[in-house]
């Protein structure tokens, strides 16, 4: 049996996670600030998990801010 000890350099991946980045980046790839269809996918995309992120944690939407990097 292996055993992984070093979570705090990172963790391994659940799959649900690694279905869901796979479906964002392979059909979301519009810039989110963009007007064009694909933009406005991606802006929509946001806007949803900005929601789910808010309801989770007793926020309001505005108040949830994704950066990059």
């Amino acid at each position: 049996m292996r055993v992984y000890f070093d979570y705090n350099a990172t963790t391994p991946l659940a799959p649900q996670a690694a279905e869901a980045v796979t479906t964002a980046t392979r059909d979301l790839f519009g810039n989110a600030s963009s007007v064009h269809h694909f933009g406005q996918q991606a802006k929509a995309a946001l806007d949803e998990a900005r929601s789910a992120i808010a309801s989770l944690v007793h926020a309001d939407p505005s108040e949830i801010v994704f950066t990059s990097g």
